[in-house]
């Protein structure tokens, strides 16, 4: 181990890893035990195939795969040897898994996203929408025809399902003003399998101030199941379709069920195939784990993953009862794991660059107190290499997260590697108004957008110097889009508290957000500041853009668009 400096190690960990990370988007089980997943690496798009026997294919050729509404999501549906899926702008393809051929349904203008086929495979349901209106659209895949206006009237739906027989159907909707987690709500209708008409439409449950989300039938076909905010928390609720009589499942205290759905496609919990169990991720803070539940006792087991800190998804084979998650540990890159009771099986990796452990940075999580007392949250990762050292306190980046109604996990970042693989320490600021501390913490944000967060990431600095892990005198704010508001709010409100900045993409201007953002933000603001015209002083006093000649730090802006599939 040599002396070198703070921010000149050499290190393993390239500029094109970072560049190159991705996400798994969708996670569905198909039969004859075969698991299908969706996402991105390096700037493409994959839809892969996972066989036991076999392992992995890749279905999509050189069509992009991803849906297109709001931040995308949703990206696919299989059933009975087909699967379906969003390819963008290029509209909705079938593919019969026997067979090489693309088939494509739908070339409109329309975006798509979240298609279901139904049971019978006659037809297929999904998310339409021009940026303005959205609707459920269904199309006929039984014979030529165009699509046809099924469900309208909300602003925005997600998270469509048939029961198991085709004849319910059921989704989320809400309106303007809200987002998801505000006051969406569960709906449900009756269906003809024969010719898909709709009728009866019901709305099951949520509403502002208790948002209800993820529909999904019991495999029996018996119940309904969902989550429902409790107030803090949220429930895993059942509804019996005979009967409406409703049973709380799981009582979330002290933990989600849910994370804010910013995008299509959020499952974080999925039924067994005797409909005797639900497999759910118990949340709180960074971490999540895997739990089981028995639908008659309510008991509840937790499954043991020592070597992962938290999950995104979660889905259960129909026929098998084999659990699959996409896993997350802060020492190796995002993966899809196989779950049952002899323990995990790794079947896909994110990265296939290996980095030796000596080089990861481990994490540490720590907290400190808001003005008003309540504790923030942070995550610390310390300069770390096995072939450099160096006197006295590391330089450190102070990251702020986007949303603003996200949140830092405990999982491996690359670019966070990157940077403490060179000698920088990395503090992740889950400030006041990051989704899985409760409603309370999220919404504590709201009025609140420029101070709160502001206020934690200068206390989340000093903690730094407080613990001894970073020089005070060499710290640096980073973030994007909603963080790289934070980032300049600080540098405007707290101008001697970073020596040097950077912002990504971020908010500048209140008043232009709340105009010509896209559908999905559109009254965001409204919460997180307050309603136009009653609130023009705070838009005013809070746009970075009218107050830049206050920034007396070195700041580097990185602005730009990258072009959607």
């Amino acid at each position: 181990m040599r002396p070198i400096p703070y921010g000149l190690w050499k290190s393993p960990i390239s500029e094109q890893a970072v560049a190159q990370r991705g996400r798994i988007n969708t996670l569905k089980w198909g039969s004859d035990n075969r698991l299908y997943f969706s996402g991105n690496r390096g700037g493409n798009s994959f839809l892969y195939e996972y066989r036991c026997d076999s392992g992995l294919k890749k279905l999509n050729g050189d069509l992009p795969v991803g849906g297109n509404i709001g931040y995308g999501g949703g990206d696919f549906d299989v059933r009975n040897e087909k699967v379906l899926f969003s390819a963008g702008k290029r509209g909705l393809f079938l593919q019969n898994l026997n067979k090489p051929a693309f088939k494509l349904l739908t070339n409109d203008r329309y975006m798509t996203a979240s298609p279901v086929i139904s049971p019978n495979g006659r037809f297929v349901a999904y998310i339409s929408g021009d940026g303005t209106d959205d609707q459920m659209a269904l199309l006929r895949l039984d014979e030529r025809s165009w699509p046809f206006l099924w469900v309208h009237g909300a602003d925005f739906y997600m998270q469509p399902a048939w029961s198991p027989r085709g004849d319910y159907f059921t989704w989320v909707e809400w309106n303007h003003p809200d987002m998801p987690w505000d006051g969406s709500k569960v709906m449900i209708g009756k269906v003809d399998p024969e010719n898909g008409t709709i009728s009866e439409i019901v709305h099951i449950a949520g509403k502002m101030p208790f948002p209800a989300s993820q529909p999904k039938f019991s495999p029996d076909g018996k119940m309904l199941s969902y989550i429902r905010s409790n107030g803090e928390w949220e429930d895993l609720i059942l509804r019996n379709l005979e009967s409406g009589e409703e049973k709380i499942l799981v009582h979330g205290d002290h933990f989600a069920l849910t994370v804010p759905a910013f995008a299509q496609g959020v499952q974080t919990y999925d039924w067994f195939p005797d409909s005797r169990q639900i497999a759910f991720l118990q949340i709180f803070g960074t971490r999540s784990k895997i739990c089981i539940v028995s639908v008659e006792s309510g008991e509840i087991r937790i499954l043991n993953s020592p070597q992962y800190s938290s999950f995104d998804a979660i889905s259960v084979s129909l026929e098998t009862g084999m659990i699959a998650a996409v896993a997350d540990s802060p020492l190796q890159p995002t993966q899809i794991i196989l779950v049952n009771d002899d323990g995990f099986k790794i079947v896909f990796r994110l990265s296939d660059d290996l980095i030796d452990e000596e080089y990861i940075s481990k994490p540490r999580e720590i907290s400190w107190e808001a003005p008003d007392g309540t504790p923030v949250y942070g995550i610390f990762y310390p300069p770390t290499n096995p072939d450099a050292n160096w006197v006295g306190l590391p330089p450190a980046f102070v990251h702020i997260h986007g949303g603003p109604t996200g949140k830092a996990d405990l999982r491996f970042n690359p670019e966070i590697q990157f940077f403490t693989s060179r000698g920088f320490g990395y503090l992740e600021v889950n400030y006041r108004g990051s989704c899985g501390y409760g409603t309370g913490y999220l919404k504590s944000l709201y009025g609140n957008w420029g101070v709160y967060d502001v206020e934690d990431a200068v206390l989340g600095a000093s903690c730094l110097s407080a613990l001894h892990l970073a020089d005070r005198n060499r710290l640096l704010i980073i973030g994007g889009s909603a963080g790289g508001f934070t980032v300049l709010n600080t540098l405007i409100q707290y101008p001697d508290s970073f020596k040097a900045a950077a912002c990504l993409y971020g908010v500048t201007d209140l008043f232009g957000l709340a105009i010509n953002t896209h559908k999905l933000e559109l009254h965001y603001t409204d919460s997180l500041v307050g309603p136009l015209p009653e609130a023009a002083p705070l838009y005013e006093e809070r746009s970075p853009i009218r107050h830049v000649e206050k920034i007396k730090t070195p700041l580097a802006i990185f602005q730009g668009g990258i072009p959607s599939p």
